[in-house]
């Protein structure tokens, strides 16, 4: 289950509907005596934290092979996709997040991991370079190993209803919390990054898999 690091906006007060779609809120976590208008920078001279690059289109698995000699840690979320040809049905692996290459630095590795051919520059908040939570990378790590959802990048949300806090309890994923909304009658799962501006959704998560978070909470309370 997610706990640390995360947060759930909930966008509506009303009762959820029967069929709606869920959105996980992933915040950046925000250092002691550090307001929300000031310039921060989550970089440390000692410990290592996940930060996420923008890199070309495509170029996901280019920069990140550019990057294993150097030993920094580097992370690029795959999934299989397959593709039918004329004469025969094949997989190849994609990017999960288009765009996103996740690395695992230190101050002193900051310029070195923005000198490949095809690294626009780190995501950042505003003016703040935010670290990548722990949560966030977990999440992504569950999701880019699980085969049993197909997942695609959405932009639209503002297109979704309002829809209620919930919890997936059961498969691969039980235990990720978010917003169950919906979407031209469809129910769709969507989680939103809000530390990476990036969403993710998928059509295949039935309403008979997701809890709202008050009967989950009020179930915790029960076994306690």
């Amino acid at each position: 289950m997610l706990q640390n690091g995360v947060s759930l906006r909930t966008l509506t007060d009303r009762t959820c509907p029967k069929t709606c779609v869920l959105v996980p809120i992933i915040s950046p976590s925000y250092g002691s005596g550090a307001s929300r208008r000031d310039f921060v920078d989550d970089l440390d001279p000692q410990y290592a934290r996940w930060f996420a690059l923008r890199v070309g289109h495509r170029k996901e698995k280019v920069v990140a092979k550019q990057l294993q000699p150097s030993g920094i840690e580097v992370f690029v979320p795959l999934r299989d996709r397959p593709f039918h040809y004329k004469s025969k049905v094949g997989v190849r692996q994609l990017p999960l997040l288009g765009g996103y290459v996740f690395v695992r630095i230190v101050t002193s590795q900051a310029t070195l991991v923005l000198q490949p051919t095809f690294v626009f520059g780190f995501v950042k908040l505003g003016r703040s370079r935010r670290q990548v939570t722990a949560s966030e990378i977990e999440l992504l790590r569950r999701i880019s190993t699980d085969h049993s959802l197909q997942w695609d990048v959405e932009d639209a949300v503002d297109a979704f209803q309002p829809g209620c806090a919930v919890e997936i309890a059961r498969g691969p994923l039980a235990g990720v919390r978010g917003q169950y909304v919906t979407a031209k009658s469809k129910k769709i799962f969507l989680i939103t990054f809000a530390g990476l501006d990036a969403r993710l959704m998928t059509y295949e998560v039935a309403p008979e898999d997701v809890i709202p978070l008050s009967s989950a909470a009020s179930g915790n309370a029960t076994a306690r």
